[in-house]
């Protein structure tokens, strides 16, 4: 019987990813500077959707943020707080909408302009997706090409190019980066590859991004030239998106959920929903057999997003072989996949990535 691999990604494989495209290209143009640990840094840089001048992170575009006290030289720790506080009073918010005694006199709380935090939280929404919608955009199809036919020091590269796909039933990646750079590698190496509710061609490869993706845009968007308030209770169906990958910055609106942020509380009619309950369908299908292998990458474990990763981890077989790779994983989370699985191994960098999965 052909085994599969679940592999479970977070920010810690962009990091990855960037810390050696940015080694290889060093003192070259084409080195970038991208920062997906200090969300706020390059705030003062890049424009909004509607306006090209520099300034999004200002009073003048977003002041709720602002005025909570983000800044572009505000360092990955402050930033990284008021983040989780943000996003902590938005996730209680949604709680209340999805409780139908509450509902009617909580969605006023949406209109309030003293409601200072879940202002912050639209303008977060829009800002994080423009943010990386304009960190992509810094790399080209053709450095991104040369980077992965030159690099030969990247576990990724050294796993995906070996990957040898008549050995496999299925690899299933479940993405918690909204960011799009496993599928960009994906394309450059001419590995198909399907991303669940979006597209359905004879892949062995499939992607499940249940935190959305900035590839996820509305089918009938509306140009919109401010930021809107009007927070989406319900969220969208995942049929009224559509995938796309080209002209990202130019999207004021689309299906993220922020870091720290719970795609559970979202209604069950959600995109969000509808990705997260896959995520978990394809884990319990892999359970059957102890042969399948776990790889997960840089999760952070949060606890606001801690009960997401439970639920994946829960329905995995706990006699797989199941890796992780953290240069500083949290103690928690080591603690937990010690407890779980007696097949558990840690690496401390992707390096061996290729051996384990190949091997």
């Amino acid at each position: 019987m052909m085994k599969s691999v679940f592999i479970i990604l977070g920010n810690g494989f962009t990091i990855d990813f960037l810390n050696k495209y940015n080694k290889f290209f060093k003192n070259e143009k084409t080195s970038v500077h991208i920062d997906v640990q200090n969300l706020f840094r390059y705030g003062e840089v890049i424009g909004t959707p509607w306006d090209s001048r520099p300034g999004f992170l200002s009073y003048k575009i977003c002041p709720a943020l602002w005025t909570l006290g983000a800044r572009p030289n505000s360092d990955a720790n402050d930033s990284n707080a008021l983040i989780e506080e943000i996003i902590s009073c938005a996730n209680m918010f949604f709680d209340f909408i999805n409780d139908p005694i509450q509902k009617a006199k909580r969605l006023s709380m949406i209109d309030s302009n003293d409601r200072i935090y879940l202002r912050a939280y639209c303008e977060l929404i829009v800002y994080l997706r423009h943010l990386f919608s304009w960190y992509d955009s810094l790399i080209s199809d053709k450095e991104l090409q040369e980077f992965i036919t030159k690099c030969k020091d990247w576990g990724w590269l050294s796993f995906l190019e070996n990957l040898d796909l008549k050995k496999y039933e299925k690899i299933i990646f479940v993405s918690y980066n909204y960011d799009v750079w496993l599928e960009r590698i994906l394309s450059c190496l001419g590995l198909k590859y399907n991303v669940f509710g979006f597209t359905d061609n004879e892949s062995k490869i499939e992607v499940i991004k249940p935190h959305g993706s900035i590839s996820f845009v509305p089918k009938n968007y509306i140009e919109r030239y401010d930021i809107n308030y009007n927070i989406d209770v319900d969220g969208m169906k995942i049929d009224e998106l559509i995938l796309k990958y080209d002209s990202l910055t130019k999207y004021s609106t689309g299906a993220i959920i922020p870091p720290a942020g719970e795609s559970a509380r979202l209604r069950v009619s959600s995109w969000a929903y509808t990705l997260r309950k896959e995520a978990i369908e394809k884990a319990k299908e892999l359970s059957n057999d102890k042969e399948n292998r776990v790889i997960m990458c840089g999760i952070s474990y949060w606890h606001v997003d801690r009960k997401e990763i439970d639920d994946l981890l829960i329905n995995l077989n706990s006699d797989t072989e199941f890796t992780f790779i953290n240069p500083d994983p949290p103690r928690d989370l080591n603690a937990v996949l010690t407890s779980i699985f007696k097949n558990y191994i840690l690496q401390t960098t992707s390096d061996n990535i290729g051996g384990i999965i190949n091997g």
